[in-house]
């Protein structure tokens, strides 16, 4: 009895086991089918996962099936001949789960605001140069947004280029002549080319199931959202942090104390300025 294995279009064989995102493409290939065969996809729930008619090169005795994911569930999908016997398809059943894609908050809320801003100034799955560490990650998320609270608690917003702010968004988006607190935030939601690139990557990896860090790149993602949009964590430190900076970065001032480094960033308390919880 022949055997054929299904493949990915760059040679890997699919496993039996698959998981995909509503809108994801899963695009599949058989090779060296004999001439006496026609196949075809047998799909237990098309609502689930669609299929595409499937494309025959004749020349090349190869098939190519091409899938939607249309909505979340669970599917068992099957390549046959629909012509001629004696064919093993192998894996000879592939289970499909379709999950629910992820989005950021719109861009108009003070949560899509933070989100975007989390997702900038942390340290992504794709960074080969440390160890990712999610835990890490999302107490960083955390303690940046202790910062934000507390300066815009401090009672001297001023002291961080924000005279008279009243909300999140002030502190955020604080400029004084060209001097702003926050790498290209202010100006939102207006963000140069590299970080709105960089947010959509992320966003887009975590709604790819295919992707080899899909599932790290979700965790980032949803670090970000839990945080901006959940209550205001508790303070690490007794007397509250006013600022970050990249690790490597110089201090923000003299009045500035290093806290502690977290996830590539060092956090500051503040030598004059107090937290009011």
């Amino acid at each position: 009895m022949p055997t054929v294995q299904i493949k990915f279009p760059h040679n890997a064989p699919v496993p039996s086991t698959l998981t995909l995102v509503e809108g994801n493409r899963l695009r599949v290939k058989i090779e060296a089918v004999a001439k006496a065969y026609k196949l075809g996809a047998r799909i237990d729930a098309p609502s689930i996962l669609a299929a595409q008619p499937p494309v025959h090169n004749a020349r090349a005795d190869s098939w190519q099936f091409d899938f939607v994911a249309q909505q979340p569930g669970l599917t068992k999908l099957s390549i046959v001949a629909v012509q001629g016997s004696g064919l093993s398809v192998m894996p000879a059943a592939i289970t499909v789960q379709v999950e629910k894609s992820i989005s950021l908050p719109a861009e108009s809320t003070t949560e899509g605001m933070l989100a975007r801003l989390f997702l900038a100034e942390s340290v992504s799955p794709g960074d080969t140069s440390l160890a990712w560490n999610l835990d890490n990650v999302k107490t960083g998320m955390q303690w940046m947004r202790r910062v934000i609270e507390n300066r815009l608690k401090s009672g001297k917003p001023e002291d961080f280029m924000a005279r008279g702010a009243t909300s999140v968004e002030d502190i955020v988006m604080a400029d004084d002549r060209g001097s702003v607190q926050f790498h290209g935030f202010n100006v939102y939601p207006k963000l140069g080319p590299d970080i709105a690139k960089n947010l959509r990557d992320y966003v887009d990896n975590a709604n790819n199931g295919l992707h080899p860090k899909r599932k790290a790149y979700l965790d980032f993602v949803q670090a970000a959202l839990d945080v901006a949009t959940g209550a205001v964590p508790p303070d690490p430190t007794p007397t509250g942090l006013f600022a970050w900076r990249t690790a490597k970065s110089s201090s923000p001032g003299a009045d500035f104390i290093q806290h502690a480094a977290l996830a590539r960033n060092m956090f500051y308390t503040h030598a004059r300025l107090r937290k009011r919880d």
